[in-house]
């Protein structure tokens, strides 16, 4: 069990504060400098209470999962309450939007959330990998800059609760792991400085930022145009830095976390961990940091572990979905301004439905709901017939090769493609093919036959994904055709529509696959040569079961499925189901 000095810890239910020392239990500090540091992470949109079990519960005072938490005008309404008057911070540890998010907000440009964001005084965050999911420059000209991404009013820049055009993020952003990969600088400032007074001088405070370092490679964040370093190495780079500078009170505020054991029913301030990198990443970073603000886990903890020199410092993180605030309160010695640790007292604070929500907040979110209904209701474009992930003895779906066709027209947008693919049901992983497109009119009030709604396009083709185009060579690209077949599981791929594709399943597995009998405009596949290939980052990064695809080079980071498929839409008005004639399977 990892906790600190003097940390009682219950056993079920919310549990209680975590103490650096005895010392820490016992009121007064006369003489020192009181700064508390409240905190969230992955908010992920959730502007309204979370009614999944996953999102919206925490394990009550009897220790089962029964208490119901989360939505932004409760949040607010804690945040009044919890709040002190002097030296207060509130900041998050990342993913605030994008990836995860509630649908209303997906179709929003994420304006709803940053309002809200904005309105309950968020004053910086860490980036977290979803943060990159619409890629760099979506993140700094639109969400920062508040410059329209498509046509204004109809895919961004709407009226925001007050009427005004979309004003963009009010907070700063930090990221001291993730580089540019040309140029091995920081995208963002790695660091922020916060002042706190004791009303005669004022002490600065260190912030540092980390991000999950597979950020640039991860399916969703996927960009080509980024690196990053190890968050431990990237932490104690910048920690010595601003001890050098005479910052002695240091914070790392980390997109990666961890886990309690039996996590559906650990107390909300528990610290019996179990797995997760931040605990190597506690042992890892300099004893001149205070304390380690975790997130990216989407669990709860409130733990005291030992640092390098054995002593005890909060390693903490607050859920996800608005769940909980994480409070973190520090005493500053005022004749050095370092933080005197032997009485730090971390608590996390569920949001509760006991309270009154802010009526501010809740006018905004109310504003968003709306406003999201009239956006899931909008039509994008118009089918003859329904599009289903149902298999054909060949392995075809409508869905997969819609989504084959989808990835090869965005593709071809930007640059050479050959062919495109996706898994129409995978080996692994999640499919993103799995929804189905009706022809028949829905419950929908906007719906009619025929139409497609934003919402369905949304929800049904994709799995918030950038489309990539890669280089792959005929070798690499027969190895994964055979990697459709492996033991008892058949996962197999479709294709775009310029692809004709024979498959021999009379032989065995592993010798099914005749370059010949694989087609592109005509033209047999050759092993020896170069392909540009397009499909969804988590197919070809292997996630999905095809490790042969994982080899690829030349990385192009087109639109995101989603967005794409809308414009497919528009360009495409009515589309029509395939034929299902592209592949051939001797049986």
């Amino acid at each position: 069990m990892l906790v600190g000095a003097g940390a009682a810890v219950a056993s079920v239910g919310l549990g209680v504060p975590a103490y650096a020392s005895d010392a820490a239990r016992r009121p007064g500090a006369p003489g020192l400098i009181d700064v508390q540091l409240l905190n969230i992470t992955d908010f992920h949109g959730n502007n309204r209470t979370p009614t999944a079990q996953a999102d919206g519960f925490l394990p009550g005072p009897d220790g089962q999962v029964s208490l119901h938490v989360g939505g932004a005008a409760y949040l607010a309404t804690h945040l009044k309450a919890i709040r002190a008057r002097r030296n207060s911070i509130f900041f998050s540890a990342g993913d605030n939007f994008c990836g995860g998010q509630p649908l209303d907000n997906k179709m929003l440009s994420d304006e709803s959330t940053i309002e809200v964001l904005n309105a309950l005084g968020l004053q910086f965050s860490a980036l977290g990998n979803h943060e990159f999911d619409y890629g760099v420059d979506y993140l700094v000209d639109h969400l920062m800059k508040a410059k329209p991404v498509g046509t204004p009013g109809r895919d961004s820049s709407f009226p925001d609760s007050t009427g005004r055009r979309y004003q963009g993020i009010k907070f700063g952003y930090y990221s001291a792991n993730i580089l540019w990969r040309n140029t091995r600088r920081p995208v963002f400032a790695p660091y922020n400085i916060e002042w706190v007074t004791d009303g005669r001088r004022r002490y600065p405070i260190g912030f540092i930022h980390l991000t999950v370092a597979n950020t640039p490679t991860g399916s969703s964040s996927y960009n080509p145009k980024l690196a990053s370093i190890e968050t431990a190495v990237a932490g104690n780079q910048v920690a010595a830095y601003l001890k050098r500078r005479g910052v002695n009170a240091l914070v790392v505020v980390v997109h990666d976390g961890a886990q309690q054991n039996d996590n559906w029913h650990a107390p909300v301030n528990g610290a019996n961990l179990a797995t997760g990198p931040a605990i190597q990443l506690a042992a890892d970073l300099s004893p001149d940091i205070s304390a380690i603000v975790t997130g990216h886990w989407h669990w709860w903890f409130n733990a005291m572990l030992p640092d390098p020199n054995g002593v005890p410092r909060p390693m903490v993180e607050a859920g996800h979905a608005g769940q909980i605030i994480n409070e973190i309160n520090l005493k500053l010695d005022p004749r050095t301004g370092a933080v005197v640790r032997d009485l730090t007292v971390s608590t996390n604070h569920p949001v509760t439905l006991d309270v009154t929500p802010d009526p501010r907040i809740a006018r905004i979110v109310d504003y968003w709901t709306a406003f999201g209904e009239r956006r899931y209701g909008t039509v994008a474009g118009h089918l003859t017939a329904d599009f289903t992930p149902a298999l054909s003895a060949s392995g075809e779906s409508s869905m997969g090769e819609l989504g084959a066709d989808l990835c090869y027209w965005s593709a071809k947008r930007n640059g050479p493609v050959d062919f495109a693919l996706v898994a129409a049901k995978p080996i692994t992983g999640s499919n993103a093919v799995a929804g189905t497109l009706r022809y028949a009119k829905g419950s929908n009030a906007y719906d009619s036959d025929g139409a497609i709604l934003y919402g369905e396009a949304y929800s049904q083709l994709g799995y918030e994904n950038p489309i990539l185009t890669v280089t792959l060579t005929g070798q690499q690209i027969h190895d994964a055709l055979e990697q459709q077949w492996q033991a008892a599981k058949y996962g197999p791929l479709n294709f775009s529509a310029n692809v004709r594709a024979t498959f021999d399943t009379r032989r065995p597995i592993g010798d099914r696959v005749d370059p010949d009998g694989f087609r592109i405009d005509g033209a047999a596949l050759e092993l020896t040569k170069e392909y540009r290939v397009a499909g969804l980052a988590y197919t070809l990064i292997g996630a999905d079961g095809y490790s042969a695809l994982s080899g690829f080079t030349d990385p192009y980071r087109n639109g995101r499925d989603h967005e794409e498929f809308i414009d497919y839409l528009r360009a495409n008005p009515v589309i029509t189901p395939s034929g299902l004639d592209r592949i051939t399977v001797l049986a």
